[in-house]
């Protein structure tokens, strides 16, 4: 609007102009180009003389206010020479005095030139100082506009974690909790193209590969230079450029394959310990902010306790069915199992062995060694038993010194050969009593599905009395009839 105004008062300024310009070039005319001389004292030439002064005042402020300075100057100076000379040749030298008029109308013009351009210089200003706050104003409100799209974004981001907690109280397995992690990762970042679940062994001290997602094929299944580092210090770690970055000067040496270029890191912790470390990488340079880290080390710490209560939900489970000082299944669990298998075998018509184990004298070596010996022996022998068990065998301390041995698909040869085996072992083996050794011994009574009974208690039964057989023949012994 402001530039339609200003080209519009231009166009009129310069209308001013030429009605200026025409003017003067009329009345000069009418003044040089005369056919005869006027009186000097008649009637029409006082009034022609009149008529030029006020044309010539006219054309003078009307240059002025239409073309400026210059011409303004130029048409004020002509005109008082061609009214001069008007006036000499009309022979009435009193209008000379006249003249003068064009000096004031030029001053006049001149006066209103330096208003206008006083005042357009001031609009000029205005215009400028407008334009720059309207600049201001805009960037301001692009800045905002994106800083109010990025607040929206990290609200989105973060009514995730909420969602996230409530999975995480969903499930007390591990497997599932591996998962939902991977899942809730994805979703809140949104950005890389692998995430890494790794959670340390309990037994070993060494990482080890829990879960991933948007990776085929993982080389370092117990974690690479960063995910040690991260154990090593206990706090969250984001890399730009894993090429250039001076903490990790030697990687290029430890892996020049790797198909990754930037990373974050955040480790997952149970009080003080470092049970794990979740991790995000990318194949591009500068993919993760500070926010991003963020987020991750809240969905590791949210995880981690996650973790922690389904490794004691499984640990709990352990105590309940296993045996606090063997580690074999308690009686009330194996008599479950037992059931189970004894079903399945109906159903598939396949066969299944029970070996009832007891440890010969063993009240003997009680009474004279106490009950910690006692303690010694049943672990070792527990041990011995567990370590020469298949897939999908079970081993129970039954009762005291009294143990038991489901070997599923097993016929009776096979059982045999099995309780042999288990015999001889521990026999072969002496235990280290008070810095003596002794040979411990073992009797075993064997029973088989379903020649020996169809149901968990028959089986028991025969195997029973097949033990108490085994040992009153002179213990060491294994009976299967």
């Amino acid at each position: 609007m402001t530039r339609i105004l200003t080209i519009q008062s231009s166009k009129n300024r310069s209308t001013l102009g030429i009605i200026s310009i025409a003017l003067f070039l009329a009345v000069s005319y009418i003044l040089f180009a005369a056919p005869q001389k006027i009186s000097p004292h008649s009637s029409y030439s006082c009034h022609a003389i009149a008529v030029m002064v006020l044309s010539y005042n006219i054309a003078i402020v009307l240059s002025w206010i239409g073309f400026g300075f210059a011409f303004g100057i130029v048409l004020t100076i002509l005109s008082f020479f061609a009214g001069l000379a008007g006036v000499l040749r009309s022979g009435s030298y009193e209008a000379a005095y006249y003249i003068w008029s064009f000096v004031i109308s030029g001053l006049l013009g001149y006066s209103y030139w330096k208003t206008i351009k006083r005042m357009e210089n001031s609009f000029r200003l205005t215009k400028e100082k407008l334009e720059e706050d309207i600049n201001i104003l805009s960037n301001t409100c692009n800045k905002q506009k994106i800083e109010i799209k990025y607040l929206d974004e990290k609200l989105l981001r973060y009514l995730v974690l909420k969602d996230v907690t409530e999975v995480f109280t969903t499930t007390l397995l591990l497997e599932d909790i591996a998962k939902l992690i991977m899942e809730r990762t994805a979703s809140t970042i949104k950005k890389g193209a692998r995430i890494l679940l790794f959670l340390v062994d309990a037994d070993k001290q060494e990482l080890m590969l829990s879960a991933s997602q948007g990776a085929a094929k993982i080389k370092d299944k117990k974690g690479d230079i960063f995910d040690r580092w991260v154990v090593k210090h206990g706090i969250p770690l984001i890399i730009d450029d894993v090429a250039n970055d001076f903490r990790f000067s030697n990687f290029g040496a430890e892996d020049p394959k790797s198909n990754f270029k930037s990373l974050i890191i955040a480790p997952l912790l149970s009080g003080n310990k470092i049970i794990g470390v979740l991790r995000v990488d990318d194949e591009t340079k500068n993919t993760f902010t500070q926010d991003d880290l963020r987020l991750l080390d809240i969905i590791g710490n949210l995880g981690a306790v996650a973790i922690q209560n389904a490794l004691l939900y499984s640990w709990v489970e352990e105590l309940a069915i296993r045996d606090s000082l063997t580690g074999l299944f308690v009686r009330r669990h194996f008599m479950k199992r037992f059931q189970e298998e004894v079903r399945r075998s109906e159903r598939k018509g396949s066969e299944l062995s029970l070996l009832m184990l007891d440890i010969d004298k063993f009240k003997w070596y009680n009474d004279k060694y106490g009950h910690a010996t006692g303690d010694i022996v049943l672990k070792t022998i527990a041990s011995t038993i567990s370590g020469m068990l298949h897939v999908g065998d079970m081993a129970a301390r039954y009762g005291g010194e009294e143990m038991a041995v489901l070997l599923a698909g097993a016929d009776r040869k096979k059982a045999m050969r099995i309780a042999e085996s288990i015999r001889k072992r521990i026999g072969e083996h002496p235990i280290i009593v008070r810095r003596e050794k002794h040979n411990i011994t073992v009797s075993i009574g064997v029973s088989t599905y379903p020649g020996d009974g169809i149901s968990e208690e028959e089986l028991v039964k025969a195997a029973d009395e097949r033990l108490y057989k085994a040992k009153s023949g002179g213990r060491n012994k294994t009976c299967a009839e």
